[in-house]
């Protein structure tokens, strides 16, 4: 799969998922899903995930049911997908705030606070180490990209 994300300055950017089939999914972004994407990739790339987020997308789901909460809520996920989803908003927040010292106690912590259907994971220190370069180095390529360029990942 291929993950195509264009920027824009006077109109939201454009995520756009070219399945393996060929098929497409997209949909218009503020910075902040742009951002979380990035984090799922280098999450999902990294530990070889292939039925969380971007694999449901890969293989046929449509961007847009994560727009909907109803929809979002009674989609049938795999426990990849969860854990995938807490670690991107937790790999997010330290882009902004600092990398957490323990990192496994405190995603044990988010799964607990928000009741997640799936227990915890845990991960080396260098899966983290890991995640943490690449998502660095994905957001340094999105911040230099130009306005009106896309940004190409494979997945």
């Amino acid at each position: 799969m291929q993950l195509r994300i264009s920027k824009y300055l006077d109109k939201p950017h454009t995520l756009l998922y070219r399945r393996d089939d060929g098929s497409e999914t997209w949909m218009a972004s503020e910075e902040f899903f742009v951002r979380h994407d990035l984090s799922h990739y280098a999450i999902e790339k990294t530990l070889g995930y292939r039925k969380a987020f971007l694999g449901m997308l890969n293989e046929g789901m449509d961007i847009k049911a994560f727009e909907d909460r109803e929809t979002r809520l009674k989609l049938e996920v795999d426990a990849q997908a969860g854990w995938a989803e807490n670690m991107a908003n937790l790999f997010l927040m330290e882009t902004a705030l600092g990398e957490v010292n323990d990192f496994n106690a405190v995603l044990t912590e988010s799964f607990v606070r928000i009741g997640a259907a799936v227990g915890p994971m845990y991960l080396s220190e260098e899966e983290i180490a890991a995640i943490r370069s690449l998502l660095k180095q994905l957001l340094a390529d999105w911040a230099a990209l130009p306005v009106g360029e896309t940004l190409v990942l494979e997945f």
